[in-house]
């Protein structure tokens, strides 16, 4: 079904001329990006308002993407795995959105999740394996996300906006689990 789509879309493009011949397996590419990207995100979206979660899911997606750009972490072999996996951690996401953390569990939680986003990133993958230079300015753009991220929940903390403290929170500690179990299978 996809594939037809793509075919007509690329049909229409080419008539139009907006696509030479030559370059149709570079559209073609991008196009299945693309509508597999949406269908990610429809998904996700689905999630969360069938857990009546949408606003927080978003908060910690939003969190949990931002970071996985530049972390790394661990990715599905197959694209129907990235699929399911990417729905079960939007799930889990949506159930730790409905847990409240004790204080001291909550600063325990920051720093372990800092800790080891601090200790393992960036994470490759085998669709990319990066260079010394683009390991180091993976790893100086994760740690200043890192930053940005751990002043968001300060902020959000210290003005007693603690459920939205909780979701980033969420979305820093998920990446954190993604980055263990993409440097375990690094290293396998």
């Amino acid at each position: 079904m996809m594939n037809s789509l793509i075919q007509h879309i690329l049909f229409r493009m080419k008539t139009k001329e907006l696509v030479k011949d030559e370059d149709e397996d570079v559209y073609r590419f991008g196009l299945e990006c693309l509508l597999l990207k949406i269908i990610h995100y429809l998904s996700y979206i689905f999630i969360g308002f069938a857990l009546h979660m949408i606003v927080p899911m978003s908060v910690s997606v939003i969190i949990l993407m931002g970071l996985k750009s530049k972390t790394g972490g661990y990715h599905a072999k197959t694209r129907l795995g990235c699929y399911f996996f990417s729905c079960f951690i939007v799930f889990l996401i949506c159930l730790l959105d409905k847990a409240e953390f004790s204080a001291w569990l909550f600063v325990l939680a920051v720093c372990t999740a800092n800790s080891v986003i601090w200790r393992f990133t960036p994470v490759q993958n085998t669709n990319r394996e990066l260079e010394q230079i683009e390991r180091k300015e993976f790893r100086r753009q994760s740690l200043l996300l890192l930053c940005v991220v751990d002043a968001a929940v300060i902020a959000t903390t210290a003005i007693k906006s603690f459920a939205i403290s909780q979701w980033l929170l969420n979305g820093l500690l998920v990446e954190a689990g993604l980055v263990i179990l993409g440097k375990k299978r690094e290293n396998a």
